[in-house]
């Protein structure tokens, strides 16, 4: 017989099987009561176990979500912070060149004197 502890009726009926053996040694009187109570304290134990754990992933899916929003927010600030960083080391760069490049058109290009001595 296969047990079913996917409904609440294959748990329940799979509890008071496995307890009753647990039962046996207690007296009749008090037997069928104690069975009864404890039955309903474990489905309640469950019932409540199943609400919290169904609460804490839905709390974890929450946060998730906002650790995956957070992260991208900070990737793309640290794809702008690096583009920046790159054009302000791209307009060093060209600052530099230029200068090399006005300094040696200076010294190639002859003065006016020099062409006059010509």
């Amino acid at each position: 017989m296969a047990i079913d502890l996917s409904t609440p009726e294959g748990r329940s009926n799979y509890l008071q099987d496995s307890l009753s053996d647990l039962i046996n040694g207690v007296d009749s009187t008090y037997g069928t009561l104690i069975f009864d109570e404890l039955i309903k304290r474990i489905d309640k134990t469950i019932k409540d176990f199943n609400s919290e754990m169904e609460s804490i992933f839905d709390e974890l899916k929450v946060n998730e979500k906002k650790r995956q929003s957070l992260l991208r927010k900070l990737k793309s600030n640290k794809t702008l912070d690096e583009q920046q960083e790159a054009e302000k080391e791209k307009k060093e760069w060209e600052q530099k060149l230029l200068a090399l490049y006005s300094k040696d058109s200076k010294e190639d290009k002859p003065t006016e004197k020099e062409e006059e001595n010509k």
